[in-house]
């Protein structure tokens, strides 16, 4: 009797300590991180995109992943300058640019009286003893990054790497603390880096770049996926007159790219296709292996800026069929990304995020044409007026130092030897610029600085505003109008066709969900920190998206 209630005490006992182990472990288990961070940008991706090509994509890519993950539908950049530098900013850093700082691709600085590149450095690089052109850097950012802290939490024991075609995005989103950013070097159609993060590439890299990938897809013709009497019926014709396509050359498929080559006497035009996309595609692949990401104990973090979209739309517009054949093309690049995560660190080991930089506007002659409001906004025309209304109002001279993405730089010396209250200036050049066809509205920077908006388009040009670096008066356009700035047209606005873009997560314990709440793009930052277990970025104010995870 003794022998059995020992027995029978001894098997609760051992069946305590088990269940209490099993819980233990899958506590465990479910308390350990994702061994890497895959963070996917699709440059001018905007959330319509998604829905216009569905019935195009394959099982096994976009859908796949919407399908399994969790979709973040109603995504939005909430602040006015939707521009590329300050989209790849504010996804990392979890910020506007009113704490970031990259608040365009350029801006005026008014005490070097020069323009500011966001993130080129100066014209030439060095590495392993080549010359080439730009040396990109993060400096301009003002706040810590994802990658950032991660290198900080793990005493640097953490890998993160950021790769694109295009070289602000891949620094902008590696952030300062990055092992390494690579970009495309237009000149020999290799990738390469910084001396801001080496002066030499690693050997994995030089013997990537010996494969010759860059010779093998600029010797294609890029013609389009399917046939285009049956397809593409969502995109305009190919013919369309919406496009300004390859100048000097053609706007119809097919595009013989050697020809292109060899006029050009680079690779630049590889950035233009889905060719482009594919090898970044290759690159980043090489780059898992080549550093052994997810291999370890410590996260380790990857961005990849897939960029054909935004050089391609330049040319084309979101409309065309050579757009959608981006996207058709990038589909089945995200595919075999995915499959190749799942088989070499398993995609139950890696957290998946997949986003876009900024949406795109229509082109506004498109719009005309559909009897909609649109049209281009010439600013140089537009400041050379405001300059002359001025010189008339008080006396000749030169008032306005600079106008940059929708900003206008007042000539500070000028206005203090004159004795003109600034303010007073500010609100009337406000007034005046909004008398301009294609204005909405326009704020003067005391307004901007001495108000609290909480929600709107003053909201947004708030979010976009820093002090130090915005300009004296900052315009809005209306919906539809993009801006002509140098020669070059622009879209970039607080408009929905610039600012709603997909947000999807996939792998890890993320679970299958439809999230229609609202959710900003400053809100992935936190998310991935809260996931890591580490410090959000410094100036981080975005709410981590709980409900992706169970």
């Amino acid at each position: 009797m003794y022998m059995k209630k020992f027995i029978i005490k001894s098997l609760l006992i051992n069946f305590i300590i088990l269940f209490f182990f099993n819980i233990s472990t899958a506590q465990n288990q479910f308390n350990k991180p994702p061994s890497l961070v895959v963070g996917i940008v699709i440059e001018k991706m905007r959330y319509e995109m998604l829905l216009r090509y569905w019935d195009s994509f394959g099982e096994n890519g976009f859908k796949k992943i919407i399908n399994k993950g969790s979709f973040c539908t109603q995504t939005h950049h909430n602040y006015l300058i939707t521009q590329n530098s300050v989209g790849q900013a504010s996804i990392v850093t979890g910020t506007y640019p009113s704490y970031h700082g990259i608040i365009s691709n350029t801006w005026y600085d008014r005490l070097k009286n020069i323009t500011i590149e966001c993130s080129d450095e100066s014209k030439f690089n060095m590495i392993n003893g080549k010359i080439s052109m730009g040396n990109y850097t993060p400096k301009n950012i003002l706040s810590s990054t994802i990658g950032d802290e991660l290198k900080l939490a793990t005493n640097d024991s953490s890998k993160v790497l950021s790769i694109s075609l295009n070289p602000i995005s891949a620094v902008i989103s590696g952030g300062k603390l990055a092992d390494y950013a690579f970009w495309f070097n237009v000149k020999d159609g290799t990738w390469i880096t910084g001396n801001y993060y080496n002066d030499s590439l690693p050997n994995w890299v030089t013997e990537f770049n010996n494969k010759d990938f860059q010779n093998i897809y600029i010797r294609r013709n890029w013609a389009s996926m399917h046939s285009l009497g049956n397809n593409y019926k969502k995109s305009l014709p190919d013919n369309s007159r919406f496009e300004i396509g390859f100048r000097n050359y053609r706007n119809t498929f097919p595009y013989d790219l050697s020809y292109l080559r060899n006029r050009s006497g680079n690779f630049k035009y590889l950035k233009y296709t889905p060719f482009g996309n594919t090898y970044t595609k290759d690159f980043a692949i090489s780059s898992i292996i080549g550093e052994d990401l997810g291999k370890d104990e410590f996260t380790d973090f990857l961005t990849i800026s897939f960029s054909a979209s935004n050089y391609c739309g330049e040319l084309f517009g979101p409309r065309s069929v050579e757009m959608e054949d981006i996207f058709l093309r990038l589909d089945k690049d995200i595919e075999h990304l995915i499959s190749f995560l799942d088989n070499e660190i398993g995609i139950e080991n890696t957290l998946i995020y997949i986003t876009s930089d900024r949406g795109v506007s229509d082109v506004p002659e498109y719009l005309n044409y559909k009897k909609q409001n649109a049209g281009v906004f010439d600013g140089e025309k537009a400041i050379t007026l405001l300059n002359s209304y001025l010189s008339v109002l008080h006396y000749d001279g030169e008032w306005i130092k600079s106008y940059n993405s929708k900003q206008i730089y007042f000539n500070q010396h000028l206005i203090d030897q004159s004795n003109i209250d600034l303010k007073e200036l500010q609100t009337k050049v406000a007034n005046f610029m909004v008398q301009f066809t294609g204005v909405a509205n326009a704020l003067p920077a005391s307004t901007i600085n001495s108000t609290n908006f909480e929600s709107g388009i003053n909201k947004k040009i708030q979010n976009s505003y820093h002090q130090k670096r915005s300009g004296d008066v900052m315009i809005n356009l209306e919906p539809g109008w993009i801006e002509k700035n140098n020669h070059v047209t622009k879209s970039g606005s607080g408009y929905n066709y610039d600012t709603h873009v997909p947000l999807i997560w996939y792998g890890w314990k993320v679970t299958n969900k439809r999230i229609d709440k609202p959710v900003e793009i400053i809100d992935i930052a936190p998310t991935i920190s809260w996931i890591l277990k580490i410090t959000s970025p410094n100036a981080s104010i975005g709410n981590p998206v709980f409900d992706i995870i169970d």
